[in-house]
């Protein structure tokens, strides 16, 4: 914040035009665009805000950049560097910078070396060799890094630099050799750990660059894929991020638009639960009051027919307009409740499959209730296309005049839509194509311990 004044000076620069760019989580975006006062001679000032983090300096017409780093407490500094190498970067005026540099200079200096060494000391081990010496010089280097690394920690523990530095250390977990499960007990401490060196608190987490790659693994490769697992590890991050103001925010948007659009089954829930319990609760002040209200009525609409949630038991009609039908009226053991639509074309395309799936499984209990979604003058067509359709052998319903209210307890917006349900109106999946339900019939009952409703080949 404040001012900013950061000269730049590129060596054999004959463009007159230099980007600079930012990090913000996993975006490099453009800050401004510089034009040269002389060759190769360019100047960054200001008085708005110029936020702490790193900051990209991209050359034409190469497209190759030069990183550098603004700290809270240092803004106006020299920057200089040869455009045809741009490797020895050097800084006037900022100890963070320099510091940086010179640890990146001696990474450069030392990998050949270490890379080298690894590729013998394994030559060398296939060959039945001692490696001891190449091994002791490995191990030098090494230290010599880490000490380096160290050193600057210790010395300045609030630079960008140190921030770096700490966001890629590797979380180390104790052997716990005593436990009963040593796998899994290690998988729990590196999971509740794994943010001990980037403090998603503070702001300046959102500009090195750092925190997008650190989300990823732990919300793909340490939370499972199970929607209860990932609503506890998103509360757990959001909980993290929230003194950052900013953070908070752009993740808190990101997830609800990323599990509001999901086509995964079952994820819906995720979308619903940070509804009700951040937006429903006046946890996000930005949202628009036009806006919050669209995204509370879309939780709400969805809510009732989430897997896990006992559906409501719906009261339609058959063919006569007068016989009444409903769940709890079926003897089952599971339901499949179709909605569909005589003229939906994807109805039609699939209905072979839901007939084909339907006479296999009748006589294990597995029912195929079938729900037309059409009202008024147009219900007639539901009963006009099942025998062209094959659907006799369901149970088959409509309702006229919509005094059931199906499409708002089961959220039918789209056809043709299927749950199914177990004997206590559980709804236990949802969403399914029909060229899924054999697989997913089989692994309720997998789960149930009902393999003996499979059907015998």
């Amino acid at each position: 914040m404040g001012q900013y004044d950061i000269n730049i000076d590129i060596a054999n620069y004959e463009n007159d035009t230099l980007i600079v760019g930012y990090y913000y989580a996993n975006k490099q975006l453009v800050r401004d665009t510089l034009y040269a006062d002389s060759p190769g001679q360019f100047n960054l000032q200001g008085s708005d805000t110029l936020e702490t983090g790193i900051y990209i300096l991209l050359s034409a017409p190469d497209n190759e950049y030069v990183q550098f780093h603004v700290n809270d407490d240092n803004k106006s500094f020299d920057i200089a560097y040869d455009y045809k190498d741009k490797t020895n970067v050097t800084f006037k005026g900022s100890e963070d910078n320099t510091n940086f540099q010179n640890y990146i200079n001696m990474l450069g200096e030392l990998r050949p070396e270490a890379q080298t060494l690894r590729e013998n000391i394994d030559t060398l081990e296939k060959a039945g060799k001692d490696v001891s010496k190449l091994s002791d010089r490995l191990k030098e280097i090494d230290e010599s890094v880490a000490k380096h690394q160290l050193d600057l920690l210790e010395k300045y523990p609030n630079s960008i630099t140190a921030r770096i530095l700490r966001g890629n250390q590797e979380i180390k977990v104790p052997e716990f050799a005593d436990a009963e499960d040593v796998q899994m007990t290690r998988y729990r401490y590196y999971k509740a750990h794994y943010f001990d060196n980037l403090d998603l608190g503070d702001p300046v987490s959102m500009n090195i660059g750092l925190i997008q790659n650190k989300l990823d693994v732990y919300m793909d490769k340490l939370t499972s894929n199970y929607p209860d697992s990932i609503i506890s590890s998103l509360d757990f991050l959001l909980e993290k991020m929230e003194p950052s103001e900013e953070t908070y925010k752009y993740y808190l948007s990101t997830y609800l638009s990323k599990y509001g659009k999901s086509k995964v089954i079952g994820y819906d829930a995720i979308y619903v639960h940070l509804v009700d319990n951040y937006y429903a609760k006046g946890k996000a002040p930005w949202t628009s009051e036009e806006n919050l209200v669209k995204i509370i009525d879309n939780a709400k609409k969805i809510s009732p027919a989430l897997i896990g949630k006992i559906g409501d038991d719906i009261k339609v009609y058959k063919e006569d307009g007068k016989t009444p039908v409903s769940i709890s009226d079926i003897d089952y053991e599971y339901l499949v409740l179709l909605f569909w639509a005589p003229d939906c074309g994807h109805c039609t395309k699939m209905m072979p499959k839901f007939v084909e799936f339907g006479d296999k499984w009748k006589d294990s209990g597995v029912k195929i209730f079938a729900i037309c979604t059409k009202h008024q003058d147009k219900t007639k067509t539901c009963w006009d296309k099942l025998e062209e359709k094959n659907m006799l052998g369901f149970i088959n319903a409509a309702d006229e005049y919509h005094r059931s209210r199906f499409k708002l307890k089961y959220n039918v917006t789209t056809t043709p839509k299927v749950f199914i349900l177990n004997k206590d109106r559980e709804i236990l999946l949802k969403n399914l194509g029909a060229e899924q339900l054999e697989n997913a019939m089989l692994e309720i009952l997998k789960t149930d311990k009902r393999e003996d409703l499979i059907p015998q080949e």
